[in-house]
């Protein structure tokens, strides 16, 4: 049986490099278990419970094979021969995407109800309105990362702030906003973390999500 999926690896699904221990496995698990169970009301705003079902079955059918020695070996076999990895690759940790060059936020208390003349508060803090950024946030019907990337650079948030409020890592924010779908995980994954990307931004989650999606198709 080919365990090989087409859109993502066990590892990438559950946030580990290709040598992680097994006790890193389990606490990844455990995590992804968590984060994505049917039952967890926190999940309602990101898929359907017919999706939050697939993402747990995916989530125990990675387990199954990287608990089980004998079935790592096979699976990381399959691996380099699909060349989804090298022999390298399998023996180093992954590598961690870096920022870009973007500013860097200033520190913004979400406390202050202060805000400055001719700008707008978020859940983050504030920033500067400007007019045509707003009319192409409010015109713009193709939403692909860069615009994204355009929207929080141009709201003050940084990319650990979104992590933080999202629970989504920095790594999977980081490729929706590079369109590296080659780093994203399943298509149902990507449409939940852009929804709540979207909500974070205070975007239209539907017109974003399915505008992304239809460049991931």
């Amino acid at each position: 049986m080919s365990y090989i999926s087409n859109e993502q690896t066990y590892y990438e699904l559950l946030e580990v490099s290709p040598d992680a221990p097994q006790d890193e496995i389990h606490r990844a698990y455990q995590r992804a278990k968590e984060t994505y169970s049917p039952d967890s009301p926190a999940l309602y705003t990101m898929f359907t419970r017919e999706e939050a079902l697939e993402l747990s079955k995916l989530i125990e059918e990675a387990y199954h094979v990287l608990s089980n020695k004998s079935k790592r070996r096979d699976y990381d076999l399959q691996l380099v021969g699909h060349s989804k990895l090298s022999p390298e690759e399998l023996s180093n940790d992954s590598q961690v995407l870096q920022d870009g060059h973007e500013p860097t936020p200033k520190p913004q208390s979400k406390l202050s109800n202060d805000v400055p003349d001719g700008h707008k508060k978020t859940r983050f803090g504030s920033y500067q309105v400007k007019p045509e950024m707003e009319d192409a946030i409010e015109n713009t019907m193709e939403w692909d990362g860069s615009f994204l990337r355009k929207v929080r650079v141009y709201k003050n948030i940084s990319l650990e702030q979104l992590s933080a409020e999202t629970k989504i890592s920095r790594t999977y924010l980081k490729a929706v906003e590079d369109n590296n779908f080659d780093k994203l995980p399943a298509r149902v994954f990507v449409r939940g973390f852009v929804v709540q990307l979207a909500k974070a931004l205070s975007l239209d989650e539907n017109k974003v999500a399915k505008s992304y999606m239809n460049m991931v198709k």
